[in-house]
């Protein structure tokens, strides 16, 4: 029944967040200064931090006084969807007083980020008289499954986190696997080793992490590029597909950015 009342309360911020943004709001964005006006009104700004080669930036939301309210950092998600590695630009919010966090998607870098980014914080009126409202960003928190930051009850008491029963999908930094003899290196740093054998038609790959305990055991038919990887991982059995480039490179890749290896 609770999962049924969060589902059913996530629904209706849903609709009342499309309504507000596309039926009734004009919002204006000017690119160069981050200004972001509301039905003509000048409401807050998305200052563009840190500007990649590509354009894309991270972007602090400030108010007409250029005090922080939030930081959004960019994120690049990969994964796999139909046997494919996929890659999404996603954009982390951490709200400046509260600590309070979630993940903000719907953004492509191929059409501008900064415009979609300011509907989304535009349509849920966090920004009210210059600061943020602490009702409107519970309710944004929770629409976008993020976290809630508490503060220790006493000195000696660590910070409590305290996540939404559906939390945002975990960020994991894309993989730069180097091979040097039986060893497996990611961003140079060691993350395992490998040992490879014959079985008949099949060759095998065995990978350990930096603990010497056996993570997966991949196997694949010898000079066919057309055989998928056939992964025995510690709790279930999966394929991948198979680059014939770099072989094992993608598929110590695909282990250490699903936090296999």
């Amino acid at each position: 029944m609770t999962k049924q009342l969060l589902s059913i309360a996530s629904f209706l911020l849903l609709i009342t967040f499309s309504i507000s943004v596309f039926a009734g709001d004009d919002i204006d964005v000017d690119k160069k200064t981050g200004l972001v006006k509301i039905n003509g009104k000048e409401t807050f700004y998305l200052s563009a931090k840190n500007t990649s080669m590509m354009g894309v930036s991270d972007f602090a939301l400030e108010n007409l006084e250029h005090k922080e309210l939030a930081y959004l950092k960019k994120e690049e998600v990969r994964g796999w969807r139909n046997g494919r590695e996929t890659s999404d630009l996603v954009y982390q919010m951490v709200f400046t007083k509260s600590g309070n966090q979630c993940t903000l998607t719907g953004v492509s870098a191929l059409f501008g980020v900064i415009k979609p980014l300011a509907k989304q914080i535009a349509g849920a009126n966090l920004v009210q008289e210059g600061v943020i409202s602490p009702t409107e960003e519970r309710k944004f928190i929770v629409l976008h499954n993020g976290s809630f930051f508490e503060k220790p009850a006493a000195p000696n008491q660590g910070p409590t986190i305290i996540v939404n029963e559906k939390p945002a999908a975990k960020v994991i930094a894309p993989a730069s696997i180097q091979l040097k003899d039986d060893k497996i290196y990611n961003n140079s740093e060691q993350a395992g080793v490998f040992k490879t054998s014959k079985d008949g038609d099949y060759d095998v790959i065995k990978i350990y992490n930096t603990a010497d305990a056996l993570v997966c055991t991949a196997r694949h038919k010898s000079n066919d590029n057309n055989d998928d990887w056939k992964l025995q991982l510690e709790d279930k059995a999966t394929s991948i597909l198979y680059d014939s480039t770099n072989p094992l490179e993608k598929l110590c890749k695909y282990l250490v950015e699903k936090g296999i290896l």
